[in-house]
């Protein structure tokens, strides 16, 4: 009789066991679903929040570009006068010489005027010129901003570290000014260039990386 009580106990066990066994597996398994289920639902709504989040930034870009083309066609509107006024100025007194010709004639009134004018024209050009290139100066200044402001962006979404083909392809600027703007703020202490193993050389923002550690930052004199 007790061999028969304990042969109910060890198969009771041995259920409960396997019972306990098959709880076990379909809460993991449950647990696994619900976390990729979760994880799913969550980067579809990044998706959906993060270019929301880039629109702020996309309606400054397209401002600052904005201003770039106002600048650089002022620029060039400046630069195409002043060559335009030159020219005019120029042909005007060699058309004043020719059609009077006071070295036969002598000068007259007639001549004077004319060649006055074409000789306001070539003088007042050189400054015309002058606006325009300080104009592209600013424009090309500017614009050198906005890209860099583009690739910092870029290395904040990206952690911190950058190739120049990766910053080139999603900044959209091409792969020399951004090798360019890359190299300038390593020079400038803003970036540290490492090399990995197989050559490629990748751009790395140690401020970008501890952004966190701003929030416990001290003052000088307590270090």
């Amino acid at each position: 009789m007790r061999e028969l009580e304990k042969l109910a106990d060890e198969i009771a066990r041995k259920i409960d066991r396997a019972v306990n066994g098959v709880k076990q597996k379909a809460k993991t398994r449950w647990k696994r679903q619900w976390e990729a289920r979760v994880h799913s639902a969550r980067s579809d709504l990044l998706g959906a929040v993060n270019p929301l989040k880039r629109v702020p930034d996309r309606l400054s870009d397209l401002a600052t570009d904005g201003s770039c083309a106002m600048r650089y066609l002022f620029a060039y509107g400046f630069i195409g006068m002043a060559a335009l006024q030159g020219f005019s100025g120029l042909m005007l007194v060699l058309y004043s010489l020719v059609e009077h010709r006071p070295w036969a004639n002598g000068t007259t009134s007639a001549m004077l005027e004319p060649v006055s004018i074409g000789l306001v024209l070539m003088v007042s050009s050189p400054l015309i010129w002058w606006a325009g290139r300080r104009v592209k100066r600013s424009a090309d200044e500017k614009s050198h901003a906005k890209n860099q402001n583009r690739i910092l962006r870029l290395a904040k979404e990206k952690g911190g570290s950058l190739t120049v083909i990766e910053a080139a392809t999603e900044s959209k600027i091409t792969v020399e000014k951004t090798e360019e703007i890359l190299r300038e703020l390593a020079l400038g202490g803003h970036a540290e260039m490492r090399i990995s193993d197989s050559g490629l050389v990748v751009y790395h923002f140690l401020e970008i990386e501890r952004w966190n550690e701003k929030h416990w930052a001290r003052p000088v004199d307590e270090l």
